[in-house]
Parts: C-alpha cells; structure tokens; sequence
C-alpha cells in the first residue's frame, strides 16, 4: 500500500471536525513528517476544482507566497 492509499485509509469515515483536528495538529506540530499526508489532501481537493477553479486556487495561493 503507497502512501496516498495509507492517508486515505486512515481518513476514511472521519467528520468535518476530526478531520480538521487532524490537519491542525499536523500544521500546529510543525513536523515535516506531515507535509506528504497534507500534500496528499491537496492533491486530492485540487484535482477535485474544474480549470477556473485551479486556476483561482493557484492566484490565491500566489499571494500568500513571499515576495
């Protein structure tokens, strides 16, 4: 089983707020250990967005980057 498989089966059944436990740990912990299972989370919503949405997304996404 990959990675994208584990995440997904360990989040399989989880709420809105377990779930959003889990990914504030994960960001509050500061562990690089998390940043593929978040990665894998945003695959997973990016390929979800149609082409104005990723195209929207990746904007907004810009302006948070340093300059």
């Amino acid at each position: 089983m990959d990675l994208r498989q584990m995440l997904v089966e360990r989040l399989k059944g989880s709420s809105q707020s377990e779930l959003q436990t889990i990914i504030d740990d994960g960001i509050q912990s500061q562990e690089e250990a998390v940043l593929p299972g978040l990665g894998v989370l945003f695959e997973y919503y990016y390929q979800s967005l149609d082409n104005p949405s990723k195209a929207s997304l990746c904007q907004s996404l810009i302006t948070l980057l340093p300059q």
